[in-house]
């Protein structure tokens, strides 16, 4: 299969928050005018701006993000729910939340701020990586996704769009899961369609025409596996070359892919045996988030010597020194 490019899965429109993103003399909303120096427009989306913001005492650095409510007809609860979630969880490799502030017109949320920017952008520059480094990310994605399964929370649009990077050098040190708003706590199999195309896992695409439930949380670990086989060679593993929705699916609901050796001869066959145990048709045969950690391919770094460190849900409390809830 020819090499496709990967793309962005949406597009800003120029007029999005003009105003917000281009006016260096923002004023904050008491309390948080008190607390912060708001800087540089770091990104934006359809409704949002994000603003790099800065601890007037301390320094240290967050994203400030800036909600346009006037922009969020019909989408308020995806805006609730996301802070319901983020308010909620408390892992190293899922994005703080820190303090929010809801006005009339907009809701500020100042969260954890990563210095790398999003996985799509370091997969453009990098194009494909070590599997030193491909294990790492997907040691942290699958750790966060253990996490958020155990407390019966499925996030349902991961995409390297919602992974945030933190660099050292070239070099990935950390991902961190972000974008919460299309999660949503579980008790029972969904119905519900959503999802971005390239990641979206079969079973939601039976959905379509069948209106059948299906086991939320594996469809996160379905994206994972996506995104695991992106970083290894630098291209999707369903792809259409018209880019037809349609025969992209159907290559989704017929799980055709394959490892081409011009890409994959130098790939170890851990890697492509996690990637086909990861992209299962069957969600029932699909790994858990907590199978993926648990597979030799993650279980040692063979490349340094040294173990993967793994992040127990045990050792994980509210007592975590991560600033959550309040000013510094």
């Amino acid at each position: 299969m020819p090499k496709k490019e990967l793309n962005r899965t949406y597009e800003s429109e120029e007029s999005l928050l003009k105003k917000l993103s281009e006016d260096n003399n923002l004023v904050l909303p008491l309390p948080l005018r008190n607390t912060y120096a708001v800087g540089r427009t770091i990104g934006d989306g359809n409704f949002a701006v994000v603003r790099l913001c800065k601890n007037k005492n301390t320094s240290k650095e967050y994203a400030l993000k800036i909600i346009d409510k006037s922009k969020c007809k019909g989408k308020e609860d995806m805006i609730e729910n996301e802070v319901k979630i983020l308010r909620k969880v408390n892992h190293p490799y899922i994005m703080s939340l820190i303090e929010e502030q809801d006005t009339k017109n907009m809701l500020y949320l100042v969260c954890e701020y990563v210095n790398g920017g999003d996985l799509f952008d370091t997969i453009a520059v990098a194009q494909k990586f070590s599997e030193e480094q491909a294990a790492l990310m997907i040691n942290n994605l699958a750790s966060a996704l253990a996490y958020l399964h155990s407390m019966n929370i499925v996030h349902r649009d991961v995409k390297p769009e919602n992974l945030l990077v933190e660099l050292e050098g070239d070099r990935v040190r950390l991902l961190k899961l972000g974008d919460f708003g299309l999660a949503c706590e579980v008790t029972k199999p969904l119905y519900t369609v959503c999802g971005t195309p390239t990641y979206v896992a079969p079973e939601i695409l039976n959905n379509l025409s069948n209106s059948c439930c299906y086991l939320a949380v594996q469809i996160d670990v379905w994206a994972a596996g996506v995104i695991l086989y992106i970083l290894l060679c630098g291209y999707p593993p369903f792809v259409s070359q018209d880019n037809d929705q349609e025969k992209l699916f159907d290559c989704i609901l017929s799980g055709r892919y394959d490892f081409p050796d011009e890409y994959w001869q130098d790939v170890s066959p851990l890697a492509k045996e996690l990637i086909q145990n990861m992209l299962q048709l069957d969600p029932a045969l699909r790994l858990s988030a907590e199978d993926v950690l648990d597979h030799p391919w993650l279980g040692w770094n063979e490349w340094t010597g040294d173990p993967i460190v793994r992040v127990c849900i045990s050792d994980i409390t509210d007592d975590d020194d991560n600033d959550k809830g309040g000013n510094e």
